[in-house]
């Protein structure tokens, strides 16, 4: 799972509006999804802040549209939302009674493992966009089963925090799919040949190329 930077802001009306009301300590209005009138500037915003990946496991779950030229001068997203796999996702899902459309706590995530989360209490250690976060200073690569676990240097309380977020994140739900994606690049490099640059499981690739000495 990536370091996340949503630091580039497009939707400027939304992240207005969101700051007004954290400026003067107002309580969100009610989350009601794609009702909401930057809902579709939030969840362009968020892909385009991941490249088009799924916050947690870095699956593609929108393939295109989160270019910076369709947005309007004033922050509007100005297409329709294109076709993607994700839901809107409250990292802390006890903001989301109050603070419903808070930035900092907002991601994009694979539908199926958003529902696989559910309501469960995330530990902050491992939230993808937190200035603090490392992948590679708390999490490890198993590159034969392509699974990750907390780096076994740490302490032992953090070694459990960090598996129990896994699971509930849903980090190697996707381990099938990614298996095959990186070893089809490592195959190509045994074969001394140049792999087109990962787009998906990013994290995953390059703690395996660090395991077999190929960085």
């Amino acid at each position: 799972m990536r370091k996340i930077d949503k630091s580039t802001i497009l939707s400027k009306a939304y992240k207005a509006w969101e700051e007004a009301l954290e400026n003067n300590h107002q309580n969100h209005p009610k989350y009601n999804s794609s009702a909401f009138e930057f809902y579709k500037d939030i969840v362009m915003n968020l892909y385009h802040c991941q490249n088009g990946l799924c916050a947690y496991t870095e699956k593609a779950i929108l393939l295109n549209g989160f270019e910076q030229d369709k947005w309007s001068e004033d922050g509007r997203y100005i297409n329709l939302i294109p076709f993607h796999f994700g839901e809107l996702e409250h990292f802390d899902e006890s903001l989301k009674d109050n603070k419903a459309w808070l930035w900092d706590n907002l991601l994009m995530v694979e539908s199926k493992i958003n529902r696989k989360k559910s309501t469960k209490t995330a530990d902050n250690i491992l939230k993808p966009d937190s200035p603090n976060y490392n992948p590679f200073e708390l999490l490890a690569y198993n590159h034969e089963e392509h699974i990750f676990y907390p780096n076994p240097i740490l302490d032992e309380n953090l070694i459990k925090r960090i598996e129990d977020i896994i699971d509930i994140l849903g980090l190697n739900y996707v381990k099938d799919w990614r298996k095959q994606y990186i070893l089809e690049r490592i195959k190509a490099i045994e074969f001394g040949l140049e792999p087109e640059p990962a787009k998906e499981y990013v994290t995953a690739y390059e703690m395996t190329l660090r395991n077999l000495s190929l960085q």
